[in-house]
């Protein structure tokens, strides 16, 4: 049965969040994210641009983790990562890939603290109104990065409900 998010975990997740992001990203890229605007709570509907990567939890906590990262954001570490220039497909794969290594360390996270969950293979939109509007959760999180070398930034976002 859902029940409203423990209080705390709204930080803890934040905190999750921001413990997971600038690892990936180094590893990945090699490029440092600085944690940037932190919104808490986020506000429905939210409306991302660019290219966003989504993966669902279920579990003792369900829901859903988005990426959004604006387009320039998105070819610049496709680039770094696959050394050229990308295409839209690069573009969507890598996009994917972060969105999973992100998502499974917050997976890790969760299972650690006694929130066993399983997750969904991730799906990858581009468009300039992207709206997500995620139904019936308790808790809606999320953290600005601001990526070395390129101006826009990468926004992680948590929704979920922690159940019993």
């Amino acid at each position: 049965m859902p029940a409203a998010a423990p209080a705390g975990h709204g930080k803890t997740v934040l905190d999750w969040i921001n413990a997971v992001v600038p690892p990936v990203f180094q590893t990945m890229a090699g490029l440092s994210a600085q944690p940037g605007t932190v919104f808490h709570p986020v506000h429905q509907p939210l409306v991302l641009q660019g290219v966003a990567g989504a993966i669902g939890l279920s579990g003792k906590v369900s829901g859903m983790v988005y990426t959004s990262f604006g387009k320039g954001l998105a070819s610049f570490i496709a680039e770094k990562i696959l050394g050229s220039v990308s295409s839209e497909q690069d573009l969507s794969d890598v996009v994917a890939e972060l969105t999973n290594m992100v998502t499974g360390n917050l997976k890790s996270r969760f299972s650690d603290s006694g929130f066993n969950c399983t997750l969904t293979p991730p799906s990858v939109v581009t468009g300039n109104k992207i709206s997500v509007n995620p139904k019936n959760c308790t808790l809606g999180v999320g953290m600005e990065f601001l990526v070395e070398g390129c101006p826009e930034p990468l926004c992680v976002y948590f929704f979920g409900v922690f159940n019993q």
